[in-house]
C-alpha cells in the first residue's frame, strides 16, 4: 500500500512544479482535501453567513428586500462555495501543471453560472420591495415586462462569457450568425414582431395586468405580459396564451375600465291592462329605479315603446355605478325581484308568447250539439 502511494506521490511531484518531494506532496494533498471537505460540508452555513452580512449591509431598511435577497442568493452562493472549495483545494495541491488548468476553467464557469443564477432568481422575485401597494398597475406591468427582457439578456451574456472561456469569442459567434443572417432573420421574424408588439402594449397601455379584457369574443383576466406572449385567465379557469402581435392587432374591450354598467331590459305585460294601469306602472317603476343609490339618476328611462304580438312592451334603460361583475349581478337580482314584487302589488301580469286559433265554422259533435271551441296553446321560450 505504501509503495503504491509513493509511486502516486512521485508522479505528482514530477508533474507539478514547485513541489520538492513526496512528503511535501502528501502534506499538500491532506491540506487541500481538508479545505475542500470543510467548504463542502459547511457550504450552507457559510452561504447563510454571507447572505446575512449582505442583507444587513445592502438591504437593512427593507424586510421585503432582505427576503428577496435571501431567496435569490442562498442556493447559488452554496453552489459557488462548493466550486470555490474545488478551486482552493486544487491550488494547494497543484499550484501549477496540467491539473490546474481544467480546474481553473471549472472555477471560471462556476463564477459565471453562479452570478447568472443569482440574477435570474432575483429578477424572478415579485419586486414587492420596489413596488408599493398604491403603485399603478401600469408600473407593475412595465416592471414585469422589463424583468423578462433582462432575464433573456442575462442568459445571452452568460452564454457568451462561457463560450469565451472555451476560446470561442463573441465576435466569432456573431460572424457565424452573419453567414446565415438571412435564415436567422426569417427565423426570428415572428419573435421580433412579438417583442415590438409587447413594447407597444406596455407603452400604449390598452390594458394592464389584472385587467379583465374581451378579445376575439372571449373574456379573461390578464395574468402576465411576457416578451412574446400575453397570458389570460379565462372565466372557465383555463389559461389562454395570445402572441403579442395578435393582441396588438386586435380590437380589445377593457372591461376593467368601465365607469358604470348599463341595464337595458324590456318588460312585456299582457294586453288586458288599460292605459291608466300602464302609465301608473311606468311611473312607479321609474320611482323604484331612482330609489337605488347605485343608479345614475341623470338618465333613467321607463317608456311604453311597442305593441308586440303577445305583449305590451315597456323598455327600462338606466346606468348603475357598479363596476365589479359580481356586485352588478347582485344588484340585478335585487332589481328584478323588486320589479316582480311591484307588478304583483299592482296586479300587473307579465305576458309570454301565445297564439289563439279560431275555427271559421261551428263544430258538430255528439248529439248534434253545436259548440264553439276557442283553442289556445302557448309556446314557451
Amino acid at each position: 500500500m505504501s509503495d503504491s502511494l509513493n509511486r502516486v506521490l512521485s508522479k505528482l511531484v514530477t508533474s507539478i512544479e514547485g513541489v520538492k518531494n513526496e512528503r511535501e506532496m502528501l502534506l499538500r494533498l491532506i491540506i487541500g482535501l481538508a479545505v475542500f471537505l470543510l467548504l463542502a460540508v459547511f457550504k450552507k452555513q457559510i452561504s447563510k453567513a454571507v447572505v446575512w452580512l449582505c442583507t444587513k449591509t445592502l438591504a437593512r431598511k427593507s424586510e421585503l428586500a432582505q427576503k428577496a435577497l435571501v431567496d435569490a442568493l442562498s442556493t447559488p452562493l452554496s453552489f459557488f462555495v462548493l466550486v470555490l472549495g474545488i478551486y482552493i483545494g486544487t491550488e494547494i495541491i497543484a499550484p501549477s501543471g496540467e491539473i490546474r488548468n481544467p480546474v481553473l476553467l471549472i472555477f471560471k464557469l462556476g463564477i459565471i453560472f453562479s452570478i447568472a443564477w443569482f440574477l435570474i432568481n432575483f429578477i424572478n422575485s415579485d419586486f414587492s420591495f420596489v413596488l408599493k401597494d398604491d403603485d399603478s398597475k401600469t408600473k407593475k406591468t412595465a416592471v414585469n415586462f422589463i424583468s423578462n427582457l433582462i432575464k433573456i439578456i442575462v442568459v445571452i451574456i452568460s452564454a457568451l462569457l462561457m463560450l469565451e472561456q472555451f476560446g470561442i469569442s463573441a465576435t466569432r459567434v456573431f460572424a457565424a450568425l452573419g453567414i446565415g443572417g438571412v435564415a436567422v432573420a426569417f427565423a426570428c421574424k415572428d419573435a421580433v414582431e412579438n417583442l415590438l408588439s409587447g413594447f407597444i402594449i406596455i407603452y400604449d397601455k390598452p390594458f394592464e395586468v389584472d385587467d379583465f379584457i374581451k378579445i376575439d369574443n372571449e373574456v379573461g383576466q390578464v395574468e402576465e405580459i411576457k416578451i412574446r406572449t400575453t397570458r389570460l385567465r379565462m372565466t372557465d379557469g383555463s389559461q389562454k396564451i395570445y402572441p403579442n402581435t395578435t393582441v396588438a392587432n386586435s380590437a380589445i374591450i377593457n372591461l376593467s375600465r368601465m365607469s358604470h354598467r348599463l341595464v337595458n331590459e324590456t318588460l312585456g305585460i299582457e294586453y288586458k291592462h288599460c292605459a291608466k294601469e300602464i302609465d301608473a306602472f311606468c311611473n312607479k317603476l321609474r320611482s323604484l329605479i331612482n330609489s337605488y343609490k347605485e343608479v345614475d339618476k341623470t338618465d333613467v328611462r321607463v317608456n311604453f315603446v311597442n305593441y308586440s304580438d303577445s305583449s305590451l312592451d315597456i323598455e327600462v334603460f338606466f346606468y348603475a355605478d357598479i363596476v365589479p361583475l359580481a356586485e352588478f349581478f347582485d344588484f340585478k337580482t335585487k332589481f328584478n325581484c323588486d320589479v316582480k314584487a311591484l307588478a304583483e302589488s299592482m296586479n300587473i301580469d307579465f305576458a309570454f308568447d301565445s297564439r289563439s286559433l279560431y275555427f271559421a265554422n261551428e263544430l258538430k259533435i255528439k248529439n248534434n250539439e253545436k259548440l264553439f271551441f276557442d283553442l289556445s296553446y302557448y309556446i314557451y321560450n
